[in-house]
């Protein structure tokens, strides 16, 4: 009788530990963010409001990271989402990523995208 089984990396999906895993992982690029705000790498919305401004909300899977239109942020954000998935080990897909410019009346949002968000 042989009891030597073969390991793999990982949890079943629809088993219940894997969301509780996942809100591990999410809740670590939280305070990524956060921690970048509090070094000013970044600045979120309503700033003179809230300390540092509103950077990021999330639920279940999807999240929304507010910024300020600073594309030295944009480089901060940038970089910080590619640590993030080397840390964690997911892989956050871009291209059904959406950026949404505010009162973007001088087109510098499409200058921005160009040049930061899209691999």
């Amino acid at each position: 009788m042989n009891l030597t089984s073969k390991s793999y990396k990982g949890v079943r999906q629809g088993d219940p530990l894997s969301s509780i895993l996942f809100n591990f992982v999410a809740d670590c690029l939280t305070r990524m963010i956060h921690r970048a705000q509090e070094n000013g790498l970044i600045t979120g919305l309503i700033s003179h409001i809230i300390p540092n401004g509103v950077a990021i909300l999330q639920y279940a899977d999807d999240t929304i990271i507010f910024l300020k239109h600073d594309l030295q942020g944009v480089v901060h954000l940038k970089l910080l989402l590619y640590l993030f998935e080397v840390l964690a080990g997911l892989k956050i897909n871009f291209n059904k990523s959406e950026v949404i410019m505010l009162n973007d009346e001088e087109n510098w949002g499409k200058n921005m995208l160009r040049f930061s968000i899209v691999k």
